[in-house]
């Protein structure tokens, strides 16, 4: 199980709020940092993971790639 869960989206992407909404509808716990409104958030994210799709998900340190992210998030419910 994981112990901490980062979610960075933005607010228009599709994807974003799919994921958002999967994992509330299974009540896992997460923090989400909307980097089109939080530059320290952006930055953070830039400088580990680089520019990429959104959204992306860190469990315990760990990126979890978008298109497993999607698959895990469609298979929760």
């Amino acid at each position: 199980m994981c112990r901490q869960r980062t979610v960075y989206t933005t607010a228009l992407d599709p994807y974003c709020s799919f994921i958002k909404q999967a994992l509330n509808a299974n009540n896992m716990a997460y923090t989400e940092v909307d980097i089109s409104r939080d530059k320290a958030g952006f930055d953070a994210l830039t400088r580990f993971y680089g520019k990429g799709p959104l959204p992306v998900i860190v469990e315990d340190d760990t990126i979890i790639p978008v298109h497993l992210a999607m698959h895990n998030a469609h298979t929760m419910r």
